[in-house]
């Protein structure tokens, strides 16, 4: 007889309630810091100037930053698919976007605490069964991509007029998505990350903490992939990329692709900052400073990152339904499979 097992039970309890309790207060913060940066961008404008920007968008470019977004989730979805493939857990293509949107949906429409990246790997493990693999393969491709946005600022650069400070942005922000990458490398910031990332019913599970990032490990060690999905991580940005291109074209505004390529990494890079929800307010306040750089007014800066977030946020409203007709199908699966076992 284990008696042990009762105080284990309640240790365990015991995390998973102070991990949700300390996620409320988490939230509650964020939600305090997003409201405070939307305020103090939002009273710096002139709010009649602002309505008539976004009534003055072009159709026609509007319809292309919504294509680009899709552009975009097609690729990312690839390259996802890539990573679980050479890890021995291949998904049809259907599924991987499927989950991908289900992710989207949860990072850019829900402000919960719950991430859309924990959501996708949760949905991966049901088909999977395998937590660490499906975990470790939507973290290294986060990693991936993170290398991925400092890199693809150098590639506008020769198409631009470049000056020491724009060199030395490109350069300091290249360091810091390398550094953040790094950072995975040490064993306790890696643990702490997964942790975190695992949906709730996971806390407190060390062993799948461990194994997720010994599987990210393994796969960044692998030099082909790593490569492949670098290359398309890049393409994935320069969709990014585009969409912006595509919103300041919608605006009239003149900022091109190359300036937008450069540009558009450093913002999400500020952006991957956990301090607001979805990013509000810290995005605003990236692109208010950046495209500064190439003579945007702060309004027509504000208007293209909220119009950024409006687009991409009814683009992944399909992750909505996706989401609820999977979990209604998988319930149905279950009774049907229960009805079968009681006969």
């Amino acid at each position: 007889m284990n008696t042990d097992a009762p105080a284990e039970i309640d240790t365990v309890s015991a995390f998973e309630s102070a991990d949700r309790a300390s996620d409320r207060k988490g939230f509650a913060l964020r939600l305090a810091i997003t409201l405070a940066l939307i305020a103090i961008v939002m009273g710096k404008l002139d709010l009649g100037d602002f309505s008539a920007r976004f009534a003055s968008f072009d159709p026609t470019w509007t319809v292309l930053a919504f294509l680009t977004v899709f552009a975009a989730v097609i690729v990312s979805a690839w390259k996802w698919g890539l990573i679980l493939r050479e890890r021995g857990h291949p998904l049809p293509y259907r599924r991987l976007v499927h989950h991908y949107f289900v992710g989207l949906f949860f990072n850019n429409v829900l402000p919960t605490t719950v991430g859309g990246d924990a959501v996708r790997a949760w949905e991966t493990t049901r088909d999977t069964g395998e937590v660490p693999e499906a975990m470790g393969s939507v973290v290294t491709e986060r990693l991936i991509a993170g290398v991925a946005l400092g890199v693809t600022a150098l590639l506008g650069l020769p198409f631009v007029e470049t000056s020491p400070k724009l060199l030395l942005l490109v350069a300091a922000f290249l360091v810091i998505d390398l550094v953040l990458v790094g950072l995975f490398l040490v064993p306790r910031v890696a643990e702490g990350i997964v942790s975190k990332l695992l949906p709730p019913r996971f806390a407190g599970l060390r062993d799948a903490v461990t194994n997720t990032v010994q599987v990210v490990r393994s796969t960044l060690k692998n030099p082909r992939l790593f490569i492949r999905i670098m290359l398309l991580s890049i393409l994935f940005q320069i969709f990014v990329a585009g969409v912006n291109a595509c919103i300041f074209e919608a605006m009239g505004v003149p900022v091109t692709l190359a300036q937008c390529v450069i540009y558009t990494p450093m913002i999400f890079t500020v952006t991957m900052l956990p301090i607001s929800l979805s990013g509000l307010g810290v995005r605003e306040a990236a692109y208010w400073y950046f495209f500064a750089q190439v003579g945007v007014s702060q309004v027509d800066a504000v208007v293209a990152s909220l119009a950024f977030f409006i687009i991409v946020g009814i683009s992944s409203l399909p992750g909505a339904p996706l989401f609820v007709l999977n979990r209604r199908r998988r319930r149905a699966s279950a009774a049907c499979t229960a009805a079968d076992e009681r006969v």
